[in-house]
């Protein structure tokens, strides 16, 4: 078939040219050669457009109809529903979840009048799957036969790793791993993972969603627990939207669903809602602090009132909201997001929420309005106690010391704020640390780490893993360089996390 293709192909170039040669001469012929370039480019195009119509037919040649093909397996993955198409002979399913080091569940519906095989074992009730790892090797794939006394037979596929899943590769050169792992994601939509990756490079655990993000290991009265974000669709139809929409999923230490959260109706919220994706705190199952953004009147200074997104926290505490905070009633933050966004609606961003361990306040980072803020929740009023950075700076930052867009305020073992300053006025990403006064409102100690050509337009962020070496999470970055394992002490690379996919929010690490 590709053979006939290429005939065709070339017989349609062939009669355009001789036209164009009869036409204008050779001469003309030289001169239209920008005219036998797009006319290459339509017959890749159209060749690429056969080679696809192929494929269809292809597909459509293994599809069947018996009565195996419109029966519904009810196939479950770790409680996960998983759609198998047995309109086909040898259906390959991607598993939307699996995990090493403990039990894996699968469960069906075995047809009527057959019977049903899990890697030669006959399926009677919900059986269980054990991974040493997650891999594309074949002796890892998981095997279901449906046999029905008719005759009609299906083999269905599940690979341990996607076909689709990224790869993921750690490389460095004579590291010693920590001991931890790492926890990220790669990809967006409906092809967006999150996973735990030893920091030996091997692969623990994975979960497919919607738009799935920041998957955290959360230790809570010395029993483990894991939680993501995942977006609910029909709340993100706005394309090119900063930030997703949807419920923090909170899951026990083998990774089964505890619970999902939502925003709970309030004064300030009467509708309650969605979270959104880019932080949330737990202090116990029942304890943990969730962050949104609402649409709020905002003044801009000349007289103009407009709807503006703004940063809403909420900390709920078994069942009861125990302390809210809108940042619309704040209006210090008013007159920044004029020059900085030229009249966009997202005039905060806040983009990382952490607890300050010494207070037991907010700090929050704010990337459209370059600046890091702490927010009275001892007390209980929400007051913005100091601004760093900004437009309203509190420090009197030097030029050097001032960031752009930047991410993820974290503390660090010395109580030191940490930056992912992603340098976008710059176009240079570096990571930031400051020692701060809070008292005197100085900057007692700073020092900025160039780890050399990187840029990180969006997202991002840095952690403290020993006394020297820190986690570079790059975020959406120029290269596919999805994490750095950076010896500052030392200035040098230990070891880097690579993707084939650069589409990630935050690489993180937990011990």
């Amino acid at each position: 078939m590709g053979t006939i293709q290429g005939k065709l192909v070339a017989s349609i170039l062939a009669v355009v040219l001789v036209a164009v040669v009869g036409a204008t001469g050779l001469g003309g012929y030289l001169g239209y050669r920008m005219i036998r370039d797009d006319l290459d480019d339509q017959a890749d195009s159209t060749s690429q457009k056969l080679d696809a119509i192929n494929e269809n037919i292809k597909d459509q040649g293994d599809l069947i109809n018996d009565s195996l093909s419109g029966v519904d397996l009810g196939l479950k993955v770790n409680g996960i529903p998983t759609t198998v198409e047995l309109n086909r002979r040898q259906p390959t399913v991607n598993a939307p979840s699996l995990h090493v080091g403990s039990d894996n569940t699968i469960a069906l519906t075995v047809p009527v009048n057959a019977v049903v095989r899990v890697n030669g074992t006959v399926y009677r009730h919900p059986m269980t799957l054990r991974f040493d790892r997650l891999s594309r090797e074949v002796r890892h794939n998981t095997t279901i036969t449906i046999t029905r006394s008719t005759g009609e037979q299906r083999t269905v596929t599940i690979p341990a790793l996607p076909t689709d899943f990224p790869n993921l590769e750690l490389g460095g050169q004579n590291f010693t791993p920590l001991p931890g792992d790492y926890y990220g994601s790669v990809g967006s939509g409906d092809s967006a993972y999150v996973y735990q990756i030893s920091t030996s490079g091997n692969l623990k655990y994975y979960r497919r969603g919607i738009d799935i993000d920041n998957l955290k290991k959360v230790v809570l009265d010395g029993k483990t627990y894991y939680a993501f974000f995942e977006a609910v669709p029909e709340y993100n139809q706005i394309e090119n939207f900063s930030l997703k929409f949807g419920q923090i999923v909170l899951m026990d230490s083998h990774y089964r669903q505890i619970k999902r959260l939502r925003l709970t109706p309030t004064r300030k919220l009467p509708q309650g809602g969605y979270s959104e994706n880019h932080d949330f705190i737990f202090l116990s199952p029942t304890h943990y602090l969730l962050m949104a953004e609402v649409y709020s009147p905002i003044a801009d200074g000349k007289g103009n009132v407009n709807e503006m997104r703004s940063t809403y926290i909420q900390e709920v505490n078994d069942g009861k909201v125990t302390f809210e905070w809108l940042g619309s009633e704040h209006h210090e933050l008013d007159d920044a997001y004029q020059e900085l966004l030229g009249g966009s609606e997202d005039y905060m961003h806040s983009n990382s929420l952490i607890i300050d361990p010494k207070d037991h306040n907010l700090i929050m980072s704010m990337r459209n309005q370059d600046a890091v803020i702490k927010i009275d929740r001892n007390r209980g009023t929400g007051a913005i106690l100091w601004t760093l950075g900004g437009k309203n700076d509190d420090f009197g930052l030097s030029k050097d010391q001032r960031f752009s867009r930047q991410h993820y305020a974290y503390f660090d073992n010395d109580h030191n704020l940490l930056l992912f300053d992603n340098g976008v006025a710059s176009k240079h990403t570096t990571i930031k640390r400051f020692t701060l006064d809070e008292n005197t409102r100085k900057v007692t100690a700073f020092r900025s780490f160039d780890l050399g050509d990187h840029f990180s337009m969006y997202c991002g962020n840095v952690q403290q893993v020993s006394d020297s070496e820190y986690l570079i999470g790059w975020g959406i970055a120029s290269t596919k360089v999805i994490a750095t394992l950076y010896d500052f002490r030392q200035g040098k690379v230990i070891s880097e996390l690579v993707s084939s996919n650069s589409q990630t929010y935050r690489t993180q690490y937990f011990r």
